[in-house]
């Protein structure tokens, strides 16, 4: 058995064995004007965030940094991955020149690149998503887009899959509104024929007893569990409400479902010329209200507000909108979501006070402001200070689609080739963008992972998506994109090569290979015990050339359990 062979093997069984411990244990007017996508355009008729809804970023976090592994730790949870400019750039601007200047570029949309092929491959926005995650220069909307794209679940896993421009369509929704009002990015998705096909709003009829006929109370529900509010009552640290019998309390009821999936009546295709079986299909432009198709009986929605008879399906959904937008939930729950996304599971209840407060009222009293959420996520002391102070519990796993961005981030492996095809990556990586198995996401948010996680009261959604049967096709995966795909061993661009050139031209230093290695794979200093196992590989190959030794000291660090998580 070759050195790579049995160094594979036994990464495996290492991963595998200790990744646990690895982790330690607006008005109606202006809401209904946003634009559409031309379905003949290759452009997007969204705008960029307005610039006085930038947040407001304290001056103690300007200035360059003193630490490269600090500003490493802050691009893992910013950008898809830290490359050498990147990490160069940020420790001469510092922390908020750099969120400043990612906010204010223009977004880099999906589907003029899912659009460039006159005839799209199946589920070819998949393959749009990584080239944009790996080379777009507006990194942090995109890692925030993506992030929102697990809160606003929609999948190409099933009828949608033969829709790759509507479903890039879909995304670029979450990208021209990653730094825009959570209220105007809650009515656009509701309002996409993607989102309408999806949960079956798209052609939902107001009631008739006499044709047997209930409105479908799909998206209705997943609103309101999934996409703004949860099952129960929170407090804003995002602690849950409990009853004088300690029995959480519920946000709404059976009831309130139906009241507001009578709400969401009327709604179907722009021009569509069948309500049942429509041929023209636009799926580029929000849904259209049909009156004659919307339930105008009163409805009693959340905290009992009561929406009047005779409104028209607009002015319904306008009013179920903000009721939900302004219900205190709101905040904690979507805040929640992102800081356990771009940051740690496990963030402390002042964290996401903190991070919630935002949400509710930002520095010039606005409500919902994603921009400063952002910030504020990114730059909380929590968040930079996490690490050195709870280095047990700080933190995350990271995505398996994450790590392999990561990887052809840092290693130039630029996916940009026209006949570049990875729409079968979820096969391997157990997950792909926009592909998760249900409305569910790929993980639950609150999934804990048996073992010292549990044990000590700590959640890991990540890991609900690993097993011995993941971890095995992942590490594979990177073993493929490491030792095989190179720009030495294998220089086919269709592949994304990495580039091995500089850990080459290191080779017989061997404190400055571990140095590049570990910025780049691990975010942090190497553990001792990697340090061994390194210095016993090169051992092993001391007759080897210097590219055999760089393809296994970058799969060693690739595939350690350090690499694994995000600090």
């Amino acid at each position: 058995m070759s050195f790579t062979n049995r160094l594979y093997k036994s990464v495996v069984v290492l991963l595998c064995a200790s990744v646990v411990t690895a982790c330690g244990g607006g008005s109606e007017e202006k809401r209904f004007s946003a634009p559409g996508i031309d379905s003949g355009s290759a452009s997007q008729g969204y705008t960029d965030t307005p610039a006085n809804t930038l947040p407001e970023i304290g001056a103690a976090l300007a200035g360059p940094l003193d630490d490269d592994f600090k500003a490493i730790r802050f691009l893992h949870r910013s950008t898809f991955g830290p490359t050498e400019a990147s990490i160069d750039a940020l420790t001469k601007i510092g922390y908020s020149a750099f969120i400043e200047s990612q906010m204010q570029m223009a977004p880099t949309f999906l589907l003029p690149v899912t659009r460039q092929r006159s005839e799209p491959r199946w589920l070819e926005h998949i393959n749009s998503w990584m080239k944009n995650s790996v080379n777009a220069p507006d990194q942090l909307r995109q890692r925030v887009a993506y992030a929102l794209s697990q809160f606003f679940v929609v999948s190409g896993e099933g009828e949608l899959g033969q829709h790759p421009n509507a479903l890039a369509n879909y995304y670029d929704i979450l990208i021209a509104n990653s730094f825009g009002n959570f209220r105007d990015l809650l009515e656009q998705v509701t309002l996409s024929p993607v989102m309408g096909n999806y949960l079956s709003m798209k052609g939902n009829s107001k009631p008739d007893p006499q044709s047997m006929i209930r409105p479908d109370e799909n998206y209705a529900r997943e609103l309101l569990q999934l996409f703004s509010i949860g099952l129960v009552e929170l407090n804003l640290d995002g602690s849950v409400v409990v009853d004088n019998n300690n029995i959480p309390r519920p946000t709404y009821n059976q009831e309130t479902v139906e009241n507001f999936a009578r709400i969401f009546t009327g709604w179907h295709f722009k021009n569509v010329d069948h309500w049942d079986y429509p041929t023209e299909e636009d799926w580029f432009s929000p849904m259209q209200a049909y009156q004659e198709r919307h339930d105008t009986d009163e409805k009693t929605l959340l905290n009992g507000l009561v929406v009047p008879a005779g409104q028209s399906a607009e002015q319904d959904l306008a009013a179920a909108l903000d009721n939900i937008f302004n219900h205190p939930n709101v905040g904690p729950f979507v805040s929640t979501h992102l800081i356990k996304q771009l940051v740690t599971s496990n963030p402390s209840p002042d964290y996401v006070r903190r991070v919630a407060g935002v949400f509710n009222r930002d520095h010039n009293g606005q409500r919902g402001n994603l921009a400063s959420v952002v910030a504020a996520i990114l730059l909380d002391e929590e968040a930079l200070n996490g690490f050195e102070r709870n280095s047990q519990q700080f933190g995350k796993l990271r995505e398996p689609i994450i790590r392999l961005v990561a990887l052809w981030r840092a290693f130039d492996g630029n996916p940009d080739h026209p006949d570049f095809d990875y729409s079968w990556i979820g096969n391997r990586l157990a997950q792909a963008p926009v592909q998760s198995p249900s409305v569910f996401n790929f993980f639950s948010a609150d999934f804990s992972q048996p073992g010292a996680i549990r044990d000590n009261g700590l959640i890991s959604p990540e890991f609900q998506i690993h097993n011995e049967s993941t971890m095995v096709s992942i590490t594979s995966t990177l073993l493929a994109h490491s030792v095989w795909r190179n720009n030495v061993s294998d220089t086919d661009p269709e592949m994304a090569p990495v580039n091995i050139t500089k850990l080459m031209s290191l080779d017989g230093d061997v404190n400055a290979q571990f140095t590049y290695l570990s910025k780049l794979i691990l975010g942090k200093p190497m553990s001792e015990a990697l340090r061994k196992q390194a210095l016993y590989l090169l051992s092993e190959r001391s007759n080897a050339n210097a590219q055999i030794r760089a393809e296994e000291l970058l799969f060693l660090f690739l595939s350690a359990p350090e690499a694994a998580v995000q600090r």
